[in-house]
């Protein structure tokens, strides 16, 4: 019975510290396009993540660019329970609009926030300004396909000697296309070269890059490190893909601040292929050293005994390790000539060994075991290894100089000699492996009353009881509560819509037509979608009033939500009227929606 509760307690503090919520480690980063095109407009976001009170931001300077506007502050929270641990992150946005308005490089400083007790920064962000176009700012989900979508296959070298190593990238290069997926992905085979995949991304993201004085949205579709193995022209053969490239079909009729809901898209396939590269090797000099084990580039060595005294027949090592850069992980053991007297074993290869965008670097341990099988001072001969210096253009033979080992007399213990027709293999250091078994005396003392003879055995487990039940409940009502996405997306429709009210109202105030009716834009028609749950697909006008008069709402208010449609699409296609219009639309936008909200 004891036993059994004692189970209970054990599986109730489980499950109470399973529902327990973990904190999330603060961050501060900055958002900031890497190029831009001359006067163009850009945004620049810091967010800061985390648990704690956010406070006390301090922005940069932004010199070399124009602050047209911010801060412009949002917050955000998320939940997260994966494998019955939960995580509860909180988000602060600041967000600047800039303009460039001279060529160059430049470099946006560090800002500053206060979350709870500690101060973070953000590290500095450097924005190279050129005076080539600047593509779609919706590269990844634009309005239309054009021919500015390109497979760009680059090398690292384009000669190169037996075993250097050569980094290979794959970027897609895009400008105002939209794409939406890949099909038929053909990657090169790689035919004369021993080849290691770098990185292999499973989310392929867009980041802005001045590719031949023009600005591209670019994203890394592989990287590889080859190493060639023979000599002669070896041509890399062409990476192909078919991209899925999103376009707008314009809807008939007048268009309106709900065309991102009106309208639909196609998908149209384009193919784009890298042309081929040829790739120039060389053999390695002549006069290879007898201690090359095909080692290129640069690299050190060291060795030494596990030890430097050991018994006879008492188990040892000796260890090489090579360290540097370059085809660290095709080099071979070098020769180690231990004294006859030794008997040795089948060496291990241990790696620790780091791949990036510059090559292979880390280091190789090789390790040769051996037994000693009479007692005396034994002198090995020096270890050495040999490789090919890519900068100098010339071997080098690295030597570890004379080795030193004691060995003493020892036992004449056979438990440490292998037994013949037993594998030389995995040798283990005896002394490490037997445990010696304790013959004194154990001082066993009587230590009280034991926690099981008293009533907090009972008492304990019905209170954790309790407290899993009612854990368990709450967490049951919050998963409930966000399965219901549209009931969600029905509750916060009226905060949302606030917020993007609040952020038009601030380019209502610096008189910015174009972010201000943007926002405005976002405010009703993602206030109209989540409100009546509908879906991009089913939004329409007809719908729209449909459902509006399904809730007994106003005609007068189903007729200024279309008189305010139609007033926002003069003002994206004509001249602005002037902060008059913009503030009337603006208090129209907000009265509407109280409207439809009561």
């Amino acid at each position: 019975m004891r036993k059994l509760l004692l189970r209970g307690l054990l599986l109730s503090i489980f499950a109470v510290a399973g529902c327990m919520s973990a904190a999330a480690q603060s961050s501060f980063t900055a958002d900031v396009p890497a190029v831009v095109s001359l006067g163009e407009e850009f945004r620049v976001v810091f967010t800061a993540t985390g648990d704690g009170k956010v406070s006390d931001f301090k922005a940069p300077a932004f010199s070399g660019f124009e602050v047209l506007a911010g801060p412009l502050q949002s917050t955000s929270s998320s939940f997260q329970m994966i494998n019955g641990k939960t995580t509860q992150s909180r988000s602060n946005s600041y967000t600047f609009v800039l303009r460039t308005s001279e060529k160059g490089k430049f470099v946006i400083e560090p800002a500053s926030v206060r979350i709870g007790k500690e101060t973070f920064n953000t590290d500095p962000a450097a924005v190279e300004v050129i005076e080539g176009a600047v593509g779609n700012e919706q590269a990844v989900s634009g309005t239309r396909a054009g021919d500015d979508l390109m497979l760009r296959m680059s090398v690292s070298k384009t000669s190169a000697v037996v075993g250097e190593p050569i980094v290979v990238t794959l970027k897609l290069y895009v400008q105002n296309s939209a794409i939406g997926g890949f099909e038929d992905v053909r990657f090169p085979s790689f035919d004369g070269f021993w080849s290691q995949e770098i990185d292999a991304p499973q989310n392929i993201q867009f980041v802005r890059e001045n590719y031949d004085g023009q600005v591209y949205n670019s994203a890394l579709i592989r990287r590889y490190m080859l190493l060639p193995q023979q000599t002669g022209k070896i041509t890399v053969e062409p990476a192909e893909i078919v991209c899925l490239v999103r376009e707008r079909v314009q809807s008939s009729g007048s268009r309106s601040i709900f065309d991102d809901f009106f309208d639909s898209y196609r998908t149209i396939r384009k193919r784009v292929a890298t042309k081929p590269v040829v790739i120039d090797v060389a053999p390695l000099p002549a006069g290879v050293p007898a201690s090359f084990t095909g080692g290129v580039g640069e690299f050190r060595m060291t060795a030494a005994f596990s030890s430097d005294s050991v018994d006879a027949h008492e188990a040892a090592s000796l260890r090489v390790t090579v360290s540097g850069a370059g085809n660290i992980n095709l080099i071979s053991a070098p020769e180690v000539r231990l004294p006859a007297d030794f008997e040795s074993y089948d060496v291990k290869k241990t790696e620790n060994i780091t791949t990036g965008t510059s090559g292979a670097s880390g280091t190789v341990t090789f390790e040769f075991p051996f037994i000693p099988r009479v007692p005396g001072v034994f002198e090995t001969a020096p270890v050495e290894l040999s490789y090919y210096d890519i900068k100098s253009g010339r071997y080098r033979t690295l030597s570890s100089g004379p080795l030193v080992l004691k060995v003493g007399q020892g036992s004449q213990d056979v438990s440490a000699v292998v037994p013949s027709g037993v594998s030389k293999q995995s040798v283990r250091s005896l002394g490490e492996d037997i445990r010696f078994i304790e013959t004194s005396q154990a001082g066993l003392r009587r230590a009280g009353k034991l926690l099981v003879d008293t009533p907090v055995i009972y008492i304990v487990p019905a209170v954790i009881l309790l407290l899993t039940a009612a854990a368990w409940m709450m967490l049951g009502r919050m998963a409930v509560r966000r399965a219901d996405v549209a009931g969600t997306r029905n509750r916060k429709a009226l905060k949302v819509a606030k917020a993007r009210l609040r952020s038009a109202s601030i380019y209502l105030k610096q008189n910015l037509p174009g972010a201000f009716y943007e926002e405005l834009h976002k405010a009703v028609g993602g206030y109209i979608s989540d409100k009546l749950m509908l879906p991009a697909s089913e939004l329409s006008r007809d719908r729209i009033e449909e459902e509006l008069r399904s809730r007994n709402k106003d005609e007068n208010v189903i007729k200024e939500l279309f008189e305010l449609m139609d007033a926002c699409e003069y003002a994206r296609y004509a001249p602005a009227e002037g902060s008059d219009a913009m503030d009337r639309h603006y208090r129209q936008a907000a009265k509407i929606i109280s409207e439809i909200e009561s």
